[in-house]
């Protein structure tokens, strides 16, 4: 802890006097280290969308074009798991024109989101696939050192629950800087 070690040291000297070293060692993981405090370059961010995800506010274009040489990945996901629940209630037709529909809104916000960014003078690539959203994105999480999330993806927000279940167990699952937006 060097620098912040000898700054506590010079502030709380006269303070705790011996007890110190005690504080220091008792409150050392809510302070933070050298290597913690210096900021880590971001060459790439993952940026997953779906359906619930309606509008990205202009702020975190802001945010996310002061990584300058930045590249963003959007990945939209249909949720099998919906498509599952469907399948068990509709036909085969009405199971494709459900799924088309939300391919199509996912090539819509996609194409919204592409320039955005491209706007905001980022480098943007996208994909869309159907899959599991939580599983998917935690295994692409690990090639990326920023992710950007909607604290709607996956579900709807309620006034209880202001962020989706999806959202909070990405987070407290991420092992790379996270923006929930």
């Amino acid at each position: 802890m060097g620098y912040f070690n000898s700054l506590l040291q010079r502030k709380f000297k006269d303070v705790a006097g011996k007890r110190y070293e005690t504080i220091a060692r008792d409150y050392r993981e809510f302070l933070l280290t050298e290597e913690e405090t210096v900021v880590p370059e971001v060459l790439s961010i993952l940026m997953p969308l779906d359906y619930f995800v309606k509008e990205i506010p202009p702020q975190l274009y802001e945010t996310l074009s002061s990584y300058e040489r930045a590249k963003v990945t959007l990945v939209y996901i249909v949720d099998m798991e919906v498509i599952r629940i469907v399948a068990d209630s509709l036909d085969e037709k009405a199971i494709a024109e459900f799924r088309r529909k939300r391919e199509a809104f996912g090539e819509d916000l996609l194409n919204r989101v592409i320039t955005s960014l491209e706007g905001a003078g980022l480098t943007v690539t996208s994909r869309m696939f159907a899959g599991e959203k939580f599983d998917n994105i935690l295994e692409l999480m690990k090639g990326y050192d920023l992710i950007a999330v909607s604290k709607k993806y996956g579900t709807l927000t309620t006034e209880i629950a202001p962020l989706s279940s999806v959202t909070l167990k990405l987070a407290q699952m991420a092992r790379v800087p996270i923006i929930v937006y």
